[in-house]
């Protein structure tokens, strides 16, 4: 390790007045390159400027305008300039807040570039606001996505059905864009000047049936066709077997008839066959049936019905149906810069830099101003589809997919921070920035966004999935463990990596994917919980709870126990039809199953199966419905048959309880 720097603030070893002068040229400086770039005034300070400009930029180009500040004060080591230091500083730290960070945010706040200041605005109210923008536009090109699938189904003369349930969407969560990048990107396009957010969005929304590519592959699908047959039942009938003229009534003639009994017979019952088979065959005959007056035959009728004609081999028929399976590729960051006429490997102004490195500088800026910390959640959720299909891959009993089913519902949605725990259910507080207060972190002290640790992520799986306390920290549950082989492994199971002082992780064993790999889900610094094989996986020591019953039945029935947590929603409702549905307006659910009473729409961040009561009664999440409902974790869409009965029920809002989260 290096040897710490021993240089401290006020020590005496520099000259007050160099100090003094370079924090002074430091901020006019700034001050004049304020409406230029953040990342180019960064990266060109130390040439401009001198020792403490350079700092300054510096540290706002590694950690954001703390970094700058911290940095600058390096030139300034005489305890009877402190007040004037941190006058200077203070001034420092809004400049450099300014040119360090994307203007599209900090206009607003600092009145600049023409903008009127608008009262009481925060950087992070803006942000949010600005990133709402950027999601909006996001959710637009994904609908572009979604209709360019359905005109490419119609073009093709494909069958719509088909073609929909081979649909691959890798854009249904529209993760996989960098907001804060967005704002640079933007920015830096304008040069840091005449930003706004009607002409963000404007170019945003020129690109958007590009965000989300989709390619598409024509097949045939095999359509079985039954072949069809009857079931005959006899019948006897009496039927004219000869007719003889033995003479006329004028130009009529008089027959007289000769009759017999036979058997025929008649179709009673449609039946069908997948498979080739031997039936009874039949020919159809035209019978005559005698009309008798007063006891003789005066005339006939003529029907038809059936004679035995042996067997025969029947078979179904193939009809090749074409349809089109289409991907939706995640969202392709390329467009960013089409959308903003950016060329990364360009020289941004006057600057020795590429726009490339400015907008990320200034994307990191924005970061660390708001989180402290350049991390964050990484992994992509996983869809219903997913999740469902892997869950269901699984051997094991019932209890133990409830709790891979819960573990996997975080995955991407909920990040790292050291020291988090969490009531059962869903925590608002997740994703929204807090003060890291647990010692023992380099994050100790930061402002992160909150969310769980590994062993916070564990503990609150079994809490939700099976209502069990496992312990505090990785060493309270090492306890309630025993030692398992690998190859006792199953869904459910622990596995501990151990640390200079002791367990430092601990993982869920999500199960096998389809190559046979083993799986696992845990919350990891840097990327929030994430499902993957890490790589470390070989010195992990595998555990298995003493204190579960994973044999016992998942919870349901009339019996609820206590809720898991308590949930403020807006409740709405929907039925079938093509107005509250769209082209989903077949009946079957987002999950698979065809809809019915007690089931309802909710965000993916509730998985299928999640119980929820709302005004005493249980229902059931079955479905899920557009951004509107995706977006908003409160939101509640209740099913009903009818379009007038949804209407007459409308919107309310009421307190829910969550019961159990995912099936």
């Amino acid at each position: 390790m290096a040897e710490p720097d021993k240089r401290q603030l006020g020590d005496g070893s520099d000259s007050f007045s160099n100090a003094a002068s370079n924090l002074s040229r430091a901020v006019n400086t700034m001050r004049q390159q304020a409406s230029a770039s953040s990342a180019g005034a960064a990266a060109a300070g130390a040439a401009k400027t001198g020792k403490a400009i350079a700092g300054a930029a510096k540290g706002a180009a590694a950690a954001g305008p703390w970094g700058a500040l911290a940095a600058a004060a390096w030139s300034a080591r005489h305890t009877l300039y402190k007040i004037l230091i941190c006058t200077a500083l203070f001034f420092t730290f809004i400049i450099v807040t300014i040119v360090s960070l994307p203007s599209i945010v900090t206009n607003g706040i600092f009145g600049l570039n023409g903008t009127k200041p608008v009262e009481g605005a925060t950087l992070t109210d803006t942000y949010s606001e600005m990133a709402k923008a950027v999601s909006s536009v996001v959710d637009y090109g994904y609908e572009l996505s979604l209709a360019r699938v359905d005109r490419l189904i119609e073009e093709g003369g494909c069958d719509y059905k088909l073609s929909m349930d081979s649909l691959i969407n890798y854009g249904h969560s529209s993760a996989g864009y960098d907001t804060c990048y967005v704002l640079a990107a933007y920015s830096a396009s304008m040069e840091q000047q005449n930003t706004s957010k009607e002409d963000m969005m404007a170019k945003l929304q020129r690109v958007a049936d590009s965000m989300f590519p989709v390619t598409s592959e024509r097949k045939e699908h095999e359509h079985l066709i039954p072949v069809t047959y009857y079931r005959y039942e006899p019948v006897t009938l009496t039927v004219i077997s000869s007719a003889e003229i033995v003479d006329f009534n004028g130009d009529d003639p008089v027959y007289s008839y000769e009759t017999e009994t036979r058997t025929y017979y008649t179709p009673v019952e449609d039946l069908s066959s997948e498979e080739d088979i031997m039936v009874p065959a039949y020919r159809e005959v035209t019978v005559y049936l005698p009309i008798y007056n007063n006891g003789s035959i005066t005339s006939y009728s003529t029907a038809t019905y059936f004679e035995a004609a042996g067997e025969e081999m029947i078979s179904p028929t193939i009809e090749m149906i074409p349809y089109l399976e289409c991907t939706i590729h995640p969202f392709d960051n390329s467009v960013i810069n089409q959308a903003f006429g950016v060329n990364p490997d360009a020289t941004y102004s006057q600057f020795q830099v590429t726009y490339g490195e400015a907008i990320q500088n200034m994307a990191n800026a924005l970061k660390m101003t708001l989180y402290g910390s350049l991390e964050g959640g990484k992994a992509v959720p996983l869809t219903d589809e997913e999740l469902i299909a892997f869950v269901n891959a699984q051997d094991c009993s019932p209890a133990r997919k409830h709790i891979i089913s819960t573990a996997l519902s975080l995955v991407g949605k909920v990040p790292y921070f050291w020291g988090g725990k969490s009531a059962p259910g869903w925590n608002d507080a997740w994703n929204t920035p807090r003060l890291v207060t647990s010692a023992g972190s380099s994050s100790t002290g930061t402002i992160r966004p909150y969310g769980l640790d590994c062993s916070g992520f564990t503990s609150w799986v079994y809490n939700t999935a099976v209502g069990v306390e496992i312990g505090a920290g990785t060493s309270g549950q090492y306890p309630n463990t025993e030692g398992i082989d690998a190859s006792e492994l199953l869904p459910g199971d622990l596995a501990f990596l151990a640390g200079d002082e002791g367990w430092e992780h601990v993982l869920i064993f999500a199960g096998y994917d389809v190559g046979g790999n083993r799986a696992w889900v845990h919350c990891t610094a840097g990327s929030g919980v994430v499902f993957n094989t890490p790589d470390y996986e070989g010195s992990l020591v595998f555990r298995r709870l003493t204190i579960v019953d994973y044999d016992a039945p998942v919870s349901g029935g009339n019996v609820w126990g206590e809720p898991l947590s308590e949930l403020t929603v807006i409740v709405t409702h929907y039925c079938p039809c093509p107005k509250c549905c769209g082209e989903n307006s077949d009946g079957i659910t987002a999950s698979g199953k065809y809809a019915q009473r007690g089931m309802v729409a909710m965000s993916s961040y509730y998985p299928f199966g999640t119980q929820i009561m709302i005004n005493g009664v249980m229902y059931t999440v079955e479905d899920r419905g557009g951004t509107g409902i995706e977006e908003n974790i409160h939101r509640v869409d209740i099913f009903v048959p009818d379009h007038q009965e949804a209407l007459r029920l409308g919107t309310y809002n009421t307190t829910a309880y969550i019961y159990r989260m995912g099936w």
